[in-house]
């Protein structure tokens, strides 16, 4: 763990900055000086905990665009059943979410909740877990259940990673997605060959790694262990799509089919069922080198499934440590660092909100080489910029009709061009990361994304024109500038790209401000551009 033992004891406001892009999605310039101001511990604590002890102290810090006041505090499926029409306004409000329709609303509505929440980490956590357990909407088909795991990362992205790997492994979205609702092994022959999907995957993909600490015998066995994994849904808790008239679960509860009553009256189909199929295998498995009795009625698998990180903690701390290291810190991370992480995550028992704070307090993670290391994920991308550029919460907000980003309308044609088709991943490995990000066809719209966040560009829906990032210059500026370099370091200190060099900078700045520099109508356009061009350039795609 040497690599982790040196901690950072004080910080300027570009080390906030550093951590801010990192931990969440940016901060202002303003507000690193704040935390800056602070301890380096405590301030940690408190962004990983969000609610913890401190956090309120320096909240309305956290960035110009959150109002931790105002944001709504939202259920974890925001639906409103019944309703079809959207309003004329396509900005994605929580009450204005239905949940049958396609996967750009839950889209929309995820990409509102990181740029205005005062809790950025939570947000930040969820979407590298729906990288880690990734899921799609076109073979879940409910945007309710999908919209579930992302708030079961939101509450428990930070538990131990055994409870952690249990809950995601008996959610509905999940078992749905690789099929552990068709695993089955009807009771009393107890002979049939069970569906090995997701036993495959919670070792391949979600803990161990590929032909890492496992065989062939090993998934047979776990599958069995899993087999009747599903969940029940309750009338109340299915909507009819106005396009296909069967029943869709939007919510479940999950259950071992094992032949017992059922409270809820519905299958993870909908259907009416009032007792559950014996489809639960019975009798004791051979997994790791350990015999568990799977029919246990006190879990039924359960803890087959909370036993993979300890009865292979080297290969599990490992295979944790290689993700955690290349979404939060490098893509280049040494044998011996990510060695000593593992070591690390190991020491902590697989805690890891110690694992987070105690990697986010790190000399390492602070370290001048790991800063505009990485190529930086799509949606992250342009999250951090729309909080950058777009009006801050309370103006959004202040009167109707509200100046809220238009999520919905960008959703619909963004994310997936950009190489990122959240909640809705072609396959369960996610996306790829780092320079994956990176390729003529996402540069060409990232530039598209650019002009609609800096250009302040508009499109036409129902009837009405609406600003996709609407926006107002003066309020990028602390002050007006009084020249072409003061409107520069400005944008460069609220954009944060990794440096440009200085022949670039002044060739743009002669371009845009020729003449006698005035902050007027056009001065502001040429402000407007000149972020254009930051945000297109090759620094601006690392952080």
């Amino acid at each position: 763990m040497a690599t982790f033992d040196a901690q950072k004891t004080s910080w300027i406001a570009s080390d906030v900055l550093h951590f801010a892009r990192r931990a969440g999605f940016g901060l202002s310039p303003e507000a690193a000086a704040q935390l800056a101001a602070q301890p380096v511990g405590a301030t940690v604590d408190a962004w990983v905990d969000g609610s913890g002890a401190g956090f309120g102290s320096f909240n309305a810090a956290l960035n110009a665009n959150a109002d931790p006041v105002s944001y709504p505090q939202v259920p974890a499926n925001p639906n409103v059943p019944g309703s079809e029409a959207l309003p004329a306004d396509p900005a994605p409000h929580p009450f204005r979410l239905e949940s049958w329709r396609q996967a750009q609303n839950g889209q929309a509505y995820w990409a509102w909740r990181m740029h205005y929440s005062p809790y950025p980490f939570q947000e930040r956590l969820a979407l590298f877990w729906h990288n880690f357990f990734a899921t799609g909407f076109e073979k879940v088909r409910s945007l309710g259940l999908v919209q579930n795991l992302i708030q079961l990362y939101r509450d428990h992205g930070l538990d131990p990673f055994p409870d952690l790997l249990l809950r995601v492994s008996q959610d509905p979205a999940m078992s749905v997605w690789l099929d552990s609702v068709l695993n089955q092994i009807p009771q009393p022959a107890n002979t049939a060959i069970p569906n090995e999907n997701y036993a495959r995957e919670v070792l391949e993909l979600y803990s161990l790694g590929v032909d890492n600490g496992y065989n062939q015998t090993d998934i047979t066995e776990l599958a069995k262990a899993l087999s009747g994994w599903s969940f029940t849904v309750k009338t109340a808790d299915l909507e009819v799509f106005p396009v296909n008239p069967n029943p869709s679960p939007k919510a479940g509860t999950f259950a071992v089919y094992r032949g017992q009553n059922n409270p809820d009256g519905r299958d993870y189909n909908g259907r009416p069922r009032t007792t559950l199929p014996n489809i639960h295998f019975t009798g004791t498995v051979n997994f790791l080198g350990q015999t568990f009795n799977a029919g246990a009625t006190t879990n039924y698998g359960e803890d087959i499934v909370k036993a993979i990180p300890s009865l292979r903690a080297t290969q599990c701390s490992e295979f944790l440590a290689k993700r955690i290291l290349l979404a939060f810190v490098t893509p280049s991370a040494t044998a011996t660092a990510l060695q000593d992480l593992a070591a690390l995550i190991r020491a902590q028992a697989f805690d890891l909100r110690a694992v987070f704070k105690a990697l986010f307090k790190s000399a390492y993670f602070f370290d001048t080489a790991h800063r505009y290391t990485l190529a930086e994920g799509p949606i992250s991308w342009i999250v951090r910029s729309a909080r950058a550029l777009a009006l801050p919460f309370s103006q959004a907000s202040a009167a109707a009709p509200f100046k809220y980003p238009a999520w919905m309308l960008f959703a619909n044609v963004g994310f997936e061009q950009a190489g990122m088709r959240f909640l809705d991943s072609d396959g369960p490995n996610g996306w790829a990361e780092h320079l994956g990000w990176i390729n003529s066809n996402a540069m060409r719209y990232r530039g598209k994304f650019a002009a609609a966040l800096a250009i302040g560009e508009n499109v036409p829906y129902a009837g009405n024109t609406y600003d996709l990032f609407p926006s107002s210059v003066p309020t990028w500026f602390t002050s007006a500038p009084t020249t072409a370099l003061d409107v520069y370091n400005r944008l460069i200190a609220l954009l944060q790209p990794a440096p440009i060099p200085a022949t670039v900078r002044d060739g743009w700045l002669a371009a845009l401000y020729p003449g006698t520099f005035a902050w007027d109508a056009t001065g502001q356009t040429s402000a407007r551009r000149l972020a254009y061009l930051i945000l297109c350039s090759p620094g601006s795609q690392l952080y």
